[in-house]
Order: structure tokens, then sequence, then C-alpha cells
């Protein structure tokens, strides 16, 4: 990623001092500035926080919308497989460990989803994306109620997710079919 280099040099910091601050290996760090290899959103915030950024200024406006159509595509999966795997084996440590961290992923990406409009107007994939997460979100959120002792109408809340999880299972075939 070229962007990462420039913003670097920016800061008039090394690679490897810039390594040291990101907590990575300096080739690790050299590989991503070439854009080699394909870094996880951790790393990526890892090396922004190093250089006093965020995620989002390494990218472009175009760059940008496909990164976060695909993170929210992806994310709304992971959501989805979390809620799903609670309806069927109930409430876990693991579980809920795993949707906190689905939860902070999130906040990351809304942050970069906020500065979109410093790049211009949203793509058609990054708004069907938006749309298809929401609802996984919704329901993630009610899981983790349910799961840490939330209050009567919010366990309800979050039970009622497996009788539409079915109407939605109906919906989704039938669009499937057609």
């Amino acid at each position: 990623m070229e962007r990462i280099r420039q913003l670097r040099n920016e800061k008039g910091l090394s690679q490897a001092k810039l390594a040291v601050m990101a907590d990575m290996d300096p080739a690790t760090l050299n590989r991503l500035e070439q854009g080699k290899g394909n870094p996880n959103l951790k790393t990526l915030e890892r090396v922004a926080e190093a250089l006093g950024v965020e995620v989002a200024d390494f990218f472009p406006n175009e760059a940008l919308q496909e990164a976060l159509a695909v993170w929210f595509q992806g994310l709304s999966r992971r959501g989805q497989g979390i809620v799903e795997q609670s309806l069927r084996e109930g409430p876990s440590e693991a579980l809920t460990k795993e949707a906190i961290e689905y939860q902070n992923e999130m906040r990351t990406l809304r942050q970069i989803r906020g500065k979109r409009d410093i790049f211009g107007r949203d793509s058609d994939k990054l708004a069907e994306a938006e749309e298809e997460h929401q609802e996984v979100d919704r329901r993630i959120e009610a899981m983790l109620r349910q799961d840490i002792g939330a209050p009567e109408e919010e366990r309800s809340e979050a039970r009622g997710f497996k009788d539409n999880r079915k109407s939605y299972e109906i919906e989704e075939h039938e669009a499937d079919a057609s």
C-alpha cells in the first residue's frame, strides 16, 4: 500500500521505526508497503495507530468503498454464523467472546464508514452490504444482552430471532428459486 509509505515518509519515520511503533516485524511492514500479502484489519489498525491516522486514510475513494463492502459482507456472514450457533447450542463463553470481537471490528468499520463522505458518494455495492449487515448486527446485540444477563424483555427479543430466522430462510429459499 503506497499510501502507508507516503504517510510514513510525511511523518519522517523509517520503516524500522514504524515497525517498532506498530509492534510488527519490519519485513511484514515492507511487504505491506509494497502491496504484497493480504493484511488483516488488526494489522492495518496497528499501523494506523502508530502513524496517528485512521485506517480509511490508507485507501483512495474506490478502494475504500470496495474494501468496506467486502468487510461488511464478510462480517455479516460471520455475525449470522454467531447468531445461528448461539440459537443451536445456547450461550457459551467462547461464543460471547467471538461476538464481542465481532462488535469491536464493527466499531472500526463504522469509523471508516463515517469518513466516506470525504471520499464521495457510496457505491451501490457498499449500500447493499450495509443494509445486509444491519439485521445481523442487531441480532448480535440481542444475543449479547441475553448472554450477559439482560432484562427479560431483551432476552425475549433475542429468543424471537429464532422465529425470524426461519422466515428469513424461507424468504431466502424463495429468492433462490426465482
